[in-house]
């Protein structure tokens, strides 16, 4: 019997194409918003139907068929296409919407407080905002309507334009309590703060932190105890009130350091290596998504503030 496209069958492609991409049903499952265990039945339901394996078993990584290779193929080309279809309709039918994709903990501490900015110097293009941590490339970007993305790490998502990137620097910070009272008992226990999800290919919920002690060793040189947090912004509340040690992104902690809310708890000590990519469809960006890039460049450049690198004097017990 003939295969003939249904609404079923379109479902189940549409689960086939984000697990692909995701490189495993789990993160299928997040991107979803289902369960693991949806995923796995839907691929099942559909290699049932066809009558093919299209994943190959016994491996840990997600591995095609043959088969499986030319669906992919084909369904990602397809439902890029009516992706890029309904957006050109919906600019057409009113004003034009930017629509950025930014890690939670630089969308709502950093980008959010200025917007103002931008739309006030560009009063014709509205914005809309999406806290969002996964990886994008130009194809899941036009599927998914994205005009600009910001991402976090040592290297920019694989398949992504990148049109440029900003160093970070990282270091620990707490709260002039919490520095307080650890000075005070030298032999109590440091809790270090984790953002367990920094960016998408970590190898580990710990990854962030264990690069900071690989290369300036464990802070204070205490007994370590450790909180795990998915957003990098509970890391950052959690410092925030007193309960350990955050890895501080400049960009990110800079108004903390100037209210003093937050310190630095190792000094000088500063880790680079880790940068803000910012990602566009195609190179080089065009209309409203050039005019939000070239904004987005001067104000993350941005005069010096508390957001440079940690000022001899102010390590734990300096005051």
């Amino acid at each position: 019997m003939p295969i003939r496209l249904d609404a079923r069958l379109a479902g189940d492609l549409f689960f086939f194409r984000a697990l692909i991409e995701a490189g495993g049903f789990a993160k299928a499952g997040d991107r979803l918003a289902v369960t693991q265990s949806a995923v796995t039945q839907r691929i099942q339901r559909l290699e049932q139907r066809l009558g093919y394996p299209l994943l190959v078993r016994g491996t840990r990584e997600i591995r095609l068929t043959a088969e499986g290779h030319d669906l992919f193929a084909a369904a990602r080309s397809g439902f890029d296409g009516m992706g890029e279809a309904l957006l050109r309709a919906e600019r057409r039918e009113g004003r034009e919407t930017l629509r950025i994709s930014c890690i939670p903990s630089l969308a709502s501490e950093w980008l959010a407080p200025r917007l103002k900015a931008f739309s006030d110097a560009h009063p014709d293009i509205d914005v809309a905002v999406f806290g969002e941590t996964h990886d994008l490339d130009s194809a899941r970007m036009a599927l998914a309507g994205i005009d600009v993305a910001v991402r976090y790490g040592p290297a920019p998502p694989p398949g992504a334009a990148v049109v440029f990137d900003h160093p970070e620097p990282v270091y620990p910070v707490c709260s002039p309590a919490y520095r307080s009272a650890a000075a005070a008992k030298p032999d109590g226990a440091v809790v270090l703060l984790h953002d367990a999800t920094p960016w998408e290919a970590a190898a580990t919920g710990s990854e962030e932190w264990d690069r900071w002690i690989k290369l300036h060793g464990a802070p204070w040189d205490g007994r370590i105890q450790n909180l795990y947090f998915n957003l990098a912004q509970l890391a950052l509340r959690a410092s925030l009130g007193g309960s350990g040690i955050a890895l501080g992104r400049s960009l990110i902690v800079a108004p903390y350091r100037t209210d003093g809310r937050l310190v630095p708890a190792c000094g000088e000590a500063v880790m680079g290596g880790l940068r803000y990519f910012v990602l566009v469809r195609a190179l080089p960006p065009a209309g409203p998504a050039a005019a939000f890039v070239e904004w987005l460049a001067l104000s993350m450049a941005g005069p010096p503030s508390a957001a440079d690198p940690p000022r001899a004097g102010e390590a734990l017990g300096s005051g």
